[in-house]
């Protein structure tokens, strides 16, 4: 089978991010300016603001305090509404639910009344309950005055009637709507029946309009009924990790609903909690693998869970795609595992074989935190960098808390120069005695795997102790902060970076414009990844939901799909083998041309 390819063009996208955002802007910035005591309207001030900045927690805060403080103020409304809007933003959906729930109940004449309503179907949607939801944006439609807002409110109806396995809505529904906005809104949900195959309830929606259904007319009508597919998302909901596995069923959330829209087509989205527990995670996909209903899974979260996970489908046909986890060699406990986030050797491999084939270099030294990624990349790299014939000269780790690191830079300079460690100067060949520290040291690269903190201070340490070679660092090099340092500083590092090249991809702003409009914040890294994972099941499902088998063979196949959170191919243990190199040049990271040749058995070393 040939590698799959997946593009998108990105013009409709561009204007759709340019007409979602100016609607959101409007609902966020609303009744801007308040009339009340000057102690109130600046410390609401300082809760807009805080929103603007998407500092939700402490916008709640502020909101609550208001809410405390001037309880009889003539914008309460207001205090309650913007609280409970940053717990939805915050992703508190119960605690949003919660609080827009008191406003609609309390505040029955406020002109916020009807956009209450719509973030309240938002936080019950968001939090599971989709009928509740579906209730709500009909009862914001109703109140509706304002044409973004009808806007906003027709996709999120569409969006989340496609979500739920099933909502019967009947004539009474629609009673108190003028005939007009209630015919916006029966067509496209008639037509979502239609795609389930559901023909009768079609038929009386469209009767409300006095008008017969055309299945004829319908797209798809010839193709029903459809399989419909089925994925598990394993991943923790509760527990510490939970905002970690949010993030990716946010993310899933969203592919899901735009393969819906799309297509047409059914998808079910299944969430299980593993509460961050490796045994919980291994129990779960365990039963999910018996299971006849279910067609991949994605999740778990963590390498830890995922390595478990992937062990117990050792002899079973259930596609898995971890998204998040980096341990090297998961995959490799069976035959159906994939991974999408490439992992952290990988890093290490992809920069050892760069100095050695682009560089030419003979000998490295390396300066390295005491992270467990930065370990791991270390190990990696020192390995296949001695494999490939190179000599590391000295390793040098650093704690978290550190921030002099001349130590470990002397260290270096006196086994390069070949100095004693008791010795305070350096004799050269004419006897004379000069500062160690003023002496220059030259090595063929410096690796310097760290994060953006540590390396702003390393950096111009190395550069005043005169330690010279070519940088190469890792994916915490990525940073505005560390590029402002001045070339002179970053010297034309190069590093490896899985995470910068999805945010140019068209998936990444088809993602964004979703996500804004739903969720009112851009997509993380990790929704990014849970994004992808469903649309490459999607993709490998092809026209119609097919088999496991199927599946499991077309995602095999994937290669250079240009994802939301970056490019995808898969290797020959179905890991994630993409891992962009950049060089930082005029203060900016520069994508390298061309690609690494590293072989399968540096990418896929044993757990």
């Amino acid at each position: 089978m040939g590698s799959i390819h997946f593009r998108m063009s990105t013009g409709y996208y561009r204007f759709a991010v340019s007409l979602i955002l100016a609607l959101v802007l409007t609902l966020s910035v609303a009744a801007e300016d308040i009339e009340d005591s000057p102690e109130a309207v600046s410390l609401y001030a300082k809760g807009k603001r805080l929103l603007r900045e998407n500092n939700w927690f402490d916008a709640a805060n502020v909101f609550g305090e208001l809410e405390t403080r001037f309880p009889g103020s003539p914008n309460l409304d207001l205090f309650v509404f913007n609280r409970a809007k940053a717990r939805l933003y915050l992703g508190e959906y119960s605690e949003a639910a919660a609080g827009f729930n008191h406003f609609v109940t309390r505040f029955t004449n406020s002109s916020f009344l009807p956009y209450a309503y719509y973030f309240l179907g938002d936080a019950l949607y968001l939090g599971g309950d989709v009928n509740r939801s579906i209730r709500s944006y009909l009862t914001a439609y109703e109140m509706s005055r304002s044409k973004e807002l009808d806007d906003l409110l027709l996709a999120s109806l569409t969006g989340a009637f496609r979500s739920a396995n099933s909502v019967n809505l009947s004539e009474a529904d629609f009673e108190d709507l003028p005939k007009d906005r209630a015919c916006a809104l029966i067509k496209p949900l008639a037509d979502i029946h239609v795609q389930r195959g559901e023909l009768g309830r079609a038929g009386e929606l469209m009767s409300i309009c006095g008008e017969q259904l055309d299945v004829t007319q319908q797209p798809g009508a010839a193709q029903l009924p459809d399989k419909r597919l089925e994925i598990a998302l394993v991943l923790p909901m509760s527990g510490e990790l939970q905002n970690f596995g949010q993030e990716i069923y946010n993310g899933a959330v969203i592919a899901a609903e735009l393969y819906r829209e799309e297509t047409g087509r059914r998808l079910k989205l299944t969430p299980y909690d593993t509460k961050g527990d490796p045994v919980e995670a291994a129990r779960i996909v365990g039963e999910l693998s018996r299971a006849t209903t279910t067609d991949v899974v994605i999740g778990p979260l963590t390498s830890d869970e995922s390595m478990v996970a992937s062990a117990v489908l050792n002899c079973s046909s259930l596609p898995l795609i971890a998204p998040a986890a980096t341990e090297a060699g998961l995959t490799k406990l069976s035959s159906v595992s994939f991974q999408l986030a490439p992992n952290i050797d990988l890093q290490g491999v992809t920069l050892a074989t760069f100095a050695m084939r682009n560089l030419g270099a003979d000998s490295v030294a390396i300066i390295s935190s005491t992270a467990d990624d930065h370990l791991r990349m270390t190990r990696a790299f020192a390995e296949h960098f001695r494999k490939m014939g190179g000599t590391v000269v000295a390793t040098e780790y650093y704690r978290s808390r550190d921030t002099d690191f001349g130590a470990y830079i002397r260290d270096i300079k006196s086994i390069l120069i070949g100095q004693h460690d008791d010795s305070t100067y350096y004799i050269n060949a004419n006897g004379d005695t000069l500062d160690l520290d003023i002496i220059p040291a030259t090595v063929d690269c410096l690796f310097l795997p760290g994060d953006s903190r540590q390396l702003r201070q390393l950096l111009p340490q190395i550069n005043f102790y005169n330690l010279n070679g070519q940088y190469l660092g890792s994916d915490g090099w990525g940073d505005d902060a560390v590029y402002k340092l001045g070339d002179n500083i970053t010297k034309g590092a190069v590093f490896s970076s899985p995470f910068l090249e999805g945010r140019q991809s068209d998936q990444y702003l088809k993602l964004a414009v979703a996500y804004d409009s739903r969720y009112g914040s851009r997509p993380s890294r990790l929704s990014a990844l849970g994004y992808d994972a469903v649309t490459l099941v999607t993709m490998a499902a092809g026209a119609g939901a097919t088999g496991r088998d199927e599946i499991l063979n077309r995602l095999a196949a994937v290669s250079e799909y240009e994802g939301a959170s970056g490019r995808v191919s898969f290797g020959e243990h179905r890991e994630n083998t993409e891992m962009p190199l950049y060089r930082i040049e005029s203060e900016r990271a520069v994508l390298l041309s061309g690609r690494q040749d590293i072989s399968d058995d540096a990418t896929s070393s044993g757990p």
